[in-house]
């Protein structure tokens, strides 16, 4: 699962949230058993810039997406990721 979310919100929220969708999904075994991408972990943080390219099916974001099972979109109280773009494509 990609995982898509706002950098601002408390670790512990976001590690809930994964923990209710492994819930709800329903998933078989155990949390560990399932990988869950965080996007914030799909590019190079010391190497932005090569992720500014004009085809957004080259970044490293639309790569991981094509690996992942799903994408998980995780909210916030003000759903702060649907006003990143990054978030929304």
């Amino acid at each position: 699962w990609f995982c898509s979310h706002w950098w601002g919100e408390p670790v512990q929220d976001f590690i809930r949230c994964v923990e209710a969708h492994l819930h709800l999904r329903r998933l078989p075994g155990a949390m560990d058993e399932w990988a869950y991408w965080i996007c914030a972990y799909a590019n190079r943080q010391h190497c932005l810039n090569a992720e500014l390219v004009e085809d957004p099916e080259q970044t490293s974001f639309f790569k991981a997406m094509q690996l992942a099972i799903g994408v998980l979109l995780i909210l916030d109280k003000n759903a702060t990721p649907f006003s990143r773009i990054w978030c929304a494509y």
